[in-house]
């Protein structure tokens, strides 16, 4: 990684750093010039064995409070999806080679495969199921997609109607202006009230949110994957019930005793910023 930010990106005045936060708390990549930190996190030492649940949280706000924006890694992201992160980092420091302005493409409905296929190849989360796809093409070449669906989620006082599941370009490629083109096009579209979505602390601060009109109504606490082998894989597969119907897990025994029982180990990210959108125009 830091053979990319120096050879790839230009930034060669990048190394590790002791300084910023005090000589027990090193900084992996740290960028003068920018004021921008990355951190390596190999799943097995980052995991709950030796790291607590705040681990990664703690040393983010610790950069913030040096004026460090720190940037998480974890290791199967960079072995699994090395074209995609290096996209992002190009992106985070400004030099994603390739720029398309956003009035130079067509905006247009996208199949369910070719949005699959999309953000299986351009997204660090992958594909998701989500009802409406939009898409930016530029002489006929997918070049951006958004992928809303029905809420789930409960912010305020009720249930919001929409969810921004997934936003993103193809790898190092910038559409300056595409995230507001899609967005236009939804909200005249389809005329919502209300739309969520979630930032990953460990890779966002959120300013394209607030660009298209969001406002940050909550903090999530880090949240948590299981390690298997060299993967991380959500919790969401791991509830008790699949447990005992899937692997034998015990009635009296807790997830969490189970899993590391199986040596299943817990990592932990730094939470999610949570966005709300109100179309005022409606009301």
């Amino acid at each position: 990684i830091l053979d990319f930010v120096r050879n790839e990106c230009g930034f060669e005045d990048a190394s590790s750093d002791r300084k910023t936060l005090g000589s027990r708390n090193e900084i992996d990549i740290f960028i003068p010039e920018k004021n921008i930190g990355f951190e390596y996190d190999g799943l097995y030492w980052h995991s709950e064995l030796t790291k607590d649940k705040k681990y990664h949280l703690d040393k983010t706000n610790k950069c913030k409070e040096h004026g460090v924006t720190l940037y998480h890694i974890f290791e199967d992201e960079w072995k699994y999806k090395r074209d995609i992160v290096e996209s992002m980092i190009e992106n985070i420091l400004g030099k994603t080679p390739n720029r398309i302005f956003a009035r130079k493409c067509k905006v247009m409905e996208v199949t369910s495969k070719e949005c699959s296929d999309f953000l299986i190849n351009n997204h660090i989360q992958g594909n998701c199921y989500g009802k409406v796809r939009i898409g930016l093409y530029y002489n006929e070449e997918l070049v951006s997609v958004m992928l809303l669906g029905h809420s789930r989620h409960f912010a305020g006082s009720g249930k919001e109607e929409w969810e921004l599941l997934r936003m993103c370009s193809k790898i190092h490629y910038s559409i300056v202006g595409g995230s507001s083109k899609m967005f236009s096009y939804f909200v005249k579209t389809y005329k919502p009230q209300s739309i969520i979505t979630f930032a990953d602390k460990r890779w966002s601060v959120g300013n394209v949110y607030h660009k298209l009109g969001f406002m940050l109504y909550n903090e999530s606490k880090p949240n948590y994957y299981y390690i298997i082998g060299d993967k991380r894989y959500y919790r969401y597969n791991f509830r008790k019930q699949i447990l005992i119907s899937k692997y034998g897990c015990p009635q009296d025994m807790t997830e969490k005793e189970f899993c590391y029982q199986q040596k299943w180990y817990r990592i932990y990210d730094c939470g999610c910023l949570c966005f709300k959108w109100i179309n005022n125009k409606e009301k």
